[in-house]
């Protein structure tokens, strides 16, 4: 009597277990965390802003008219501020810098053929890439939380106003390296690469508001003096600043923090407008971090993709 063996039935892998078997990914995060630069770096970055922090709490002791120092919440307020205002530089400047060389590095060293003739899919690679990168670039953010929790000793801040930065910061550092990684699948060489990588991410954060004020600062003379504008118009340009400032990244996380704070709202809140004829009409406007993360979703899925068919295109050339 013959026995019947049944082959072991192999279990589709999870999203995540894909990504943590990621050979690129294994590959980059070996030779990255192997050296003593990567804890380094950590160590620097980590003392550098608890000294910056400590200046900042000096500044204000030295400041204060009070017996009893200055007050614990604005202390706590402004060193919730600078920690998350270098978070933002390190996913606008420091993210895409890791991107930026990813693919266009492996042409350079003439191992991207080597890697395209193995059986790892173009997804495959262009996720393996951007995870490797990101690791270190989320290790460096995740690292001063504990910083920014100072804060709550002092007071000044509340838990949504942690949770809700961190959310826009995370997803602008997934946008930003995917914007890096997009930039070298079509250069050729990495300098060329970061030139286009920190020129559209200086564009975005810096050129934009740049271009929006002076085109304020020109159109509102007009404005003002021929009295041009109805209360519709006016909710219309409040409506198109708050769009404006859902694009840009330091602008949402200040504009968001104001509506929490001043206004008490996570969602919306609501204005007076005049006009023209002087009457005093109420509108709703919306906080900018909704449709930022919409709108920066939608990027990154858009810049993978587009990363994926460009890598598909180079590998049959």
């Amino acid at each position: 009597m013959t026995e019947l063996v049944q082959e072991p039935v192999t279990k589709k892998k999870s999203f995540m277990q894909r990504l943590r078997e990621n050979p690129v990914t294994v590959k980059e995060l070996r030779s990255r965390m192997r050296g003593r630069r990567a804890f380094v770096v950590l160590t620097v970055h980590l003392l550098v802003m608890s000294g910056f922090i400590t200046l900042v709490y000096s500044a204000f002791a030295s400041s204060a008219s009070g017996p009893f120092g200055p007050d614990s919440r604005d202390v706590g307020k402004v060193i919730f501020s600078s920690v998350l205002g270098i978070q933002a530089m390190l996913v606008i400047l420091v993210g895409p810098s890791f991107t930026a060389g990813a693919i266009s590095g492996e042409k350079e060293r003439q191992t991207y053929d080597l890697l395209r003739t193995t059986l790892l899919s173009a997804k495959s690679f262009v996720a393996g890439k951007l995870v490797s990168a990101l690791s270190y670039v989320l290790l460096l953010i995740f690292a001063a939380i504990p910083l920014q929790s100072i804060a709550f000793l002092m007071g000044g801040v509340a838990v949504i106003e942690l949770v809700l930065s961190q959310v826009i910061v995370l997803v602008s550092a997934v946008t930003f390296a995917l914007w890096g990684l997009y930039a070298s699948s079509r250069m050729r060489t990495t300098l060329s690469a970061s030139v286009v990588t920190f020129a559209g991410a200086l564009f975005i954060t810096v050129g934009v508001p740049v271009v929006v004020g002076l085109f304020t600062m020109i159109m509102s003379p007009f404005f003002a003096g021929a009295a041009l504008l109805s209360w519709t118009a006016e909710a219309g340009l409040m409506y198109l600043l708050m769009v404006l400032a859902a694009t840009n990244l330091p602008a949402t996380l200040v504009v968001s923090d104001i509506v929490l704070v001043e206004e008490g709202s996570l969602w919306y809140f609501s204005s007076s407008v005049g006009g023209a004829s002087g009457a005093s009409h109420s509108i709703w406007l919306f906080s900018p971090w909704p449709l930022f993360l919409i709108f920066y979703i939608l990027l990154s899925v858009i810049l993978f993709y587009a990363t994926v068919r460009r890598v598909r295109k180079i590998a049959t050339q």
